[in-house]
């Protein structure tokens, strides 16, 4: 062997050797943060249902959404912050469209922020009134906007300059005026295909231009940082730069907004996103990554009461009344209110450590698990020493469907169910069903599981198909299960 070679792995040894006794200091998050509970035996529950025997009944992988862990974010979000009139919220249909999830949501008064024609089309199916629906995105089709336009929904935001074109145009074929906003882009935000930047001043003329279009009722702004917001510092310099722009274009041709629609980007206390040095660090020295501290976090209730403080600070510093804030909570909303169960499908030994446990979930189901901290327990060892490091890898036969390159749990065995926790955000819309149907959707409240969504059928994903698989004589016993 090359003596180079062997001092590579000496030195990768070394260090393997030494990141070893970090990750025995390393400690997850308590049970409680998710409302579990493990018993003396050491299996988990939630509101007392085993999760275990959801896996039983229901099949694994599944989605498990805790009711009541969502009621507590919707009023957080919704409760008025001391001395301020309540936010409108409107949920990012995006982070999680799962019509149960939805319907408890709009019965408790949040409304539906859409991106698409399609969750257009579901919020209305789902009887969400116009007046409760905001429409955002790069991408609207002509027959989307003409019905947005012609039932009156509470507001359309222009992704970009050119859209405002389009949106005039149709409003003039409609015969209706609707509400609009300007998506603008602020310093750290996301740019390229969204919004109109502030720096550049091409906010400023295209909110002129719209102004100046008789068709359309601009009356608000909207922004979008993007990136997470995790501190009451990055919250309050977005809301100011948002606020500062609103003032000068009121100084330049007179626009006061109606409304201010702050967007979403708040982050969930228990996720965090991992840079390539904490992935490499995983990766190559099988270092165990450190869970994020959920009390630093900028809580919902807090970041609420940080927008509305910084909105009236900035309107009677310039002189007038505060605009009405808008919030559309996607991760922040869900993300922490959803688990992901899977089990064990076999123990891989291998000539270097660590252990592969190869899962009935990967990276078709949990994609989202290789960018961001997700907490994983074992669902009935949870009293257990997490004493041995595994390798977690999905059912992809692709040598990329790797969740974890080193995760330790207790002694894995063929069948165990595990949790992967904070699933309510992205998990579902970013799933696919290569190779595999996805998996059932339940809803714990009161103590009681019930089915929102049953598993993907070998036919479902045919369905469209038109081939003899879908003729009537086809012989569903040929099926191999």
């Amino acid at each position: 062997m090359p003596i180079a070679r062997v001092a590579k792995r000496l030195v990768k040894d070394s260090l393997r050797a030494l990141t070893r006794r970090w990750n025995e200091r390393v400690q997850p998050l308590p049970l409680h943060r998710w409302d579990l509970v493990a018993d003396a035996r050491g299996r988990l529950s939630l509101e007392g249902v085993e999760l275990a025997e959801l896996i039983q009944r229901f099949g694994s992988p599944l989605h498990v959404v805790h009711a009541q862990a969502l009621r507590r974010n919707i009023a957080d979000f919704c409760e008025p912050a001391p001395g301020h009139p309540p936010c409108a919220v409107y949920y990012s249909y995006k982070t999680n469209p799962i019509p149960g999830v939805l319907q408890l949501m709009h019965a408790r008064g949040v409304g539906a922020e859409v991106i698409s024609a399609y969750e257009l089309w579901l919020a209305l199916r789902l009887g969400v009134a116009p007046r409760d629906i905001i429409y955002n995105g790069p991408v609207k089709s002509d027959d989307s906007l003409r019905q947005a336009i012609a039932r009156e929904i509470y507001l359309i935001n222009a992704n970009h300059r050119e859209e405002l074109v389009r949106i005039s145009t149709l409003a003039h074929e409609v015969g209706k005026r609707p509400r609009v906003g300007l998506r603008v882009t602020t310093s750290g935000g996301w740019a390229g295909q969204f919004g109109c930047s502030i720096a550049s001043g091409e906010a400023l003329e295209a909110l002129r231009e719209a102004c100046s279009d008789s068709a359309l009722d601009v009356c608000a702004l909207h922004a979008h940082l993007g990136a997470p917001i995790r501190s009451a510092e990055t919250a309050r310099g977005f809301v100011h730069e948002v606020m500062e722009f609103a003032e000068q274009a009121r100084q330049a041709f007179g626009f006061v907004p109606e409304v201010i629609d702050f967007g979403g980007s708040l982050g969930v206390p228990t996720v965090a996103g991992l840079g390539e040095r904490e992935k490499r660090f995983n990766m190559t020295l099988l270092g165990e990554l450190t869970p994020p501290s959920p009390d630093a976090s900028l809580s919902i209730r807090d970041y609420v009461r940080v927008v509305c403080d910084e909105v009236a600070s900035c309107a009677r510093r310039h002189g007038r009344d505060a605009p009405k804030i808008v919030l559309e909570p996607g991760r922040a909303m869900t993300g922490n209110t959803q688990l992901l169960l899977t089990s064990v499908h076999s123990v891989k030994s291998t000539r270097e450590p660590p252990l592969t446990a190869i899962l009935d979930a990967g990276i078709n189901l949990a994609q989202s698990v290789q960018s961001e901290y997700h907490q994983v327990f074992s669902a009935t060892k949870a009293n257990q020493e997490r004493n041995i490091a595994y390798r977690l890898a999905g059912p992809i036969c692709s040598p990329g469907d790797v969740l974890y390159w080193s995760y330790r749990l207790p002694q894995l065995e063929p069948g165990d169910p595990l949790v992967i926790a904070d699933a309510g955000a992205y998990f579902v819309p970013f799933a696919t069903s290569f190779s595999f149907p996805q998996p059932a959707i339940v809803m714990i409240d009161n103590g009681r599981a019930t089915l929102l969504r049953r598993a993907e059928r070998f036919e479902d994903l045919v369905a469209l198909d038109d081939t003899q698989l879908n003729a009537p004589g086809w012989d569903r016993a040929d099926r191999v299960n």
